[in-house]
């Protein structure tokens, strides 16, 4: 009887860890859901040998007040993550051009959207994290940009989130709907976005020559319970102790 709740116990933690993950896109098979603008502005494609090393990346050439790189398909990318402890968001990023006749600097950020939480004619309801203002003066060369969610369910932006879907009447910024939290956007996301629209600001339309590549995902569960953890370390005890 006690092997056998040793075992299961094992199989909980197993299983437990098993469900994190890292999910990395490099281009080499396709978009893997990824889009980029498109149209009479420019074009967004797969670039065989424009990504790091010299392989594959995703690229744009287009003319407009600001592009975004987005991703409504790919499950590792949207859906509930309030079941992980952490999430860790990811992309390389080089800029060729930024500016119509002289290099200029633009915002480049994160943005996790809830299409279902949208009010007051609003597109959608959103999180995001400004990275930092790039151009090809500083972004010649791939850089790696990242931030980590420690806490999925928390109600509160954590330092350096904003909110998007309404606006404070008093200073006029952009902010969360009344009654839509942080943790509200990490259990319902229906699309993620690397942009350059952060909200708040205009912009001239300009000239955009961007790469990315590796957009990565990498999810945390929580840790075990200790009984688990004491199970699954008997458990390892008592077959150390039969191969002797």
């Amino acid at each position: 009887m006690n092997s056998r709740i040793m075992f299961l116990g094992a199989v909980a933690c197993t299983a437990m860890i098993a469900n994190a993950g890292t999910t990395v896109v490099d281009f080499e098979n396709g978009t893997e859901g990824w889009e980029g603008p498109q149209g009479f502005g420019g074009v967004s494609y797969v670039d065989p040998t424009g990504g790091v090393g010299g392989g594959a990346g995703y690229r744009t050439q287009f003319h407009d007040f600001g592009i975004a790189f987005t991703n409504s398909t790919n499950a590792a990318f949207v859906g509930d993550f309030s079941p992980y402890q952490g999430v860790t968001f990811s992309v390389d990023l080089k800029v060729d051009q930024i500016g119509t006749f002289f290099p200029v600097p633009r915002p480049f950020m994160l943005e996790l959207r809830d299409f279902d939480t949208a009010q007051g004619g609003y597109p959608w309801s959103s999180v995001f994290y400004l990275f930092d203002w790039v151009s090809q003066d500083t972004y010649a060369d791939f850089t790696t940009l990242s931030v980590t969610i420690d806490n999925t369910t928390s109600p509160v932006l954590p330092s350096g989130w904003g909110g998007y879907g309404s606006y404070d009447p008093n200073t006029f910024e952009t902010m969360l709907p009344d009654g839509v939290t942080f943790a509200d956007i990490l259990s319902g996301v229906d699309e993620i976005a690397f942009s350059t629209l952060l909200p708040d600001y205009f912009f001239t339309d300009d000239d955009y020559d961007m790469t990315i590549d590796n957009v990565t995902v990498t999810t945390v569960v929580p840790a075990p319970a200790a009984p688990a953890l004491l199970a699954f370390g008997g458990l390892l005890a008592s077959r150390r102790r039969r191969t002797a």
